[in-house]
């Protein structure tokens, strides 16, 4: 688990830096927003509808091995992390 600095609310920063670590373009999302759970979108839009929701977010780029996840927010910018195997 490897926790992004602040300032991090950027979804296309956020893409890029997921990319630098074998991101592809696709991912999988588990999420609490509908527009996205349980679906198959593009990494970036996928980032877009997830950052600064408020309510947790997974986002699986490479199955078993490359994930983000954004925890629900309760006092200032929520905590968001790199999931690496």
């Amino acid at each position: 688990m490897i926790e992004i600095p602040t300032p991090n609310s950027c979804a296309s920063e956020l893409a890029n830096l997921l990319k630098k670590h074998g991101a592809g373009n696709q991912c999988y999302t588990l999420s609490f927003n509908e527009d996205i759970d349980g679906k198959e979108p593009p990494l970036l839009t996928a980032l877009e509808h997830a950052v600064g929701y408020g309510f947790p977010s997974l986002i699986v780029c490479i199955p078993n091995k490359l994930a983000y996840f954004e925890a629900e927010q309760v006092y200032g910018p929520p905590p968001r992390y790199i999931l690496k195997r």
